[in-house]
């Protein structure tokens, strides 16, 4: 435990359960083994000491029950529900009458009987004055984790700056001129909004290669795609996504995080994902009769190549890349927003097969 860091942990409790809450961002490789006499927890995270391993070991007051308690991620801390085996309020939480620097009381969830004893009282004075004591030591003592300016920071706050006003005047673009032209704008959102659209996708070419190609291979080369419905719904569901990418992109090159932007961005991937496949598939099979008609990107023998090409196969088969590419994808999103923001619902009954 050499290496091992102390989070900070805060502890409340009603007569039948204990309330833990370890404060640490980001937790990954987590290792939870609760008996009905301790609980040790380690995992590696953003603490106080910034990135790095932390562990929490505890012996209790009184025995727990392991099997009625339970435990979940959030984005900022990890919470524990842990039931008492017998109803009662404790005088304080480790079996030990001693002093961590590190636990500290969670007034919002340290519920004691009108009846609590002297003992009890002046346990919870001492432990209030010395959370308030370093709670003060911490926040003149926690190392800022703003990241300095540099070359490469000043250029990755500037592209994706660039990209968010650029995708924010197509989407107000686009619904500016859906309010003035009304159902016309659905057939002439590309007109409206296209070059600045294509700009964007410029800049970030190898970010989004699938969208490259719907982009300047399909919508752009064939004026028919242009004028259809798709297209308008379809640079809503980019502009939407980006929207909320690029901020977050450019608080965490600058070492910051604000939880709802954090939210937005794992979590309106679920609608807008799925949604932009269908519309981008939706469009390769309304192109392929067009590209059959015109030719277009197509050759045929004889010429100097002595070789030919047929481009409607490439956009038959790009619908079932598309599905495959976009499977990958959304398991992707989901173990980041899992690891992120943590399982939507405690996690309970993990105990038992952990402490066996």
């Amino acid at each position: 435990m050499a290496d091992t860091l102390n989070p900070f942990v805060y502890w409340g409790q009603t007569n039948d359960k204990i309330s833990l809450k370890i404060a640490l961002r980001n937790i990954e490789d987590e290792q939870v083994n609760l008996t009905r006499e301790n609980l040790s927890f380690r995992a590696t995270g953003d603490g106080v000491k910034g990135n790095s391993l932390y562990g929490v070991s505890l012996s209790f007051y009184q025995p727990v029950d392991p099997e009625n308690s339970f435990y979940r991620k959030t984005a900022t801390d990890v919470e524990f529900q842990i039931k008492k085996d017998q109803p009662e309020s404790w005088p304080r939480l480790t079996g030990e009458r001693v002093k961590l620097p590190w636990l500290k009381i969670d007034f919002d969830k340290f519920l004691v009987d009108d009846e609590s004893d002297e003992e009890k009282a002046q346990q919870s004075n001492f432990d209030k004055e010395m959370m308030d004591k370093f709670m003060e030591d911490f926040n003149k003592e926690k190392p800022s984790e703003s990241k300095p300016f540099t070359i490469k920071l000043n250029y990755l706050v500037c592209y994706n700056l660039f990209q968010f006003i650029g995708f924010s005047y197509v989407i107000f673009g686009l619904l500016f001129h859906y309010i003035t032209k009304g159902l016309e704008a659905k057939h002439t959102a590309f007109e409206a909004v296209g070059l600045q659209l294509m700009i964007c996708q410029l800049a970030a070419f190898l970010e989004v290669l699938g969208r490259n190609f719907i982009l300047f291979l399909l919508i752009l080369q064939e004026p028919r795609l242009q004028e259809q419905p798709v297209v308008f719904y379809l640079i809503l569901v980019w502009g939407g996504i980006e929207l909320v990418r690029y901020p977050f992109y450019i608080l965490q090159s600058m070492g910051q995080e604000l939880a709802l932007v954090t939210w937005l961005r794992y979590t309106l991937w679920i609608p807008l994902y799925p949604l932009g496949i269908l519309l981008e598939g939706t469009l390769v099979f309304m192109a392929i009769p067009l590209f059959e008609e015109t030719g277009f990107f197509s050759f045929s023998l004889p010429n100097t190549l002595n070789m030919a090409f047929y481009f409607p196969w490439i956009l038959q088969i790009y619908p079932i890349i598309l599905a495959g590419a976009g499977y990958f994808m959304l398991q992707h999103m989901y173990r980041q927003r899992k690891r992120r923001l943590g399982p939507a619902l405690f996690s309970r009954h993990m105990f038992a097969k952990k402490s066996r």
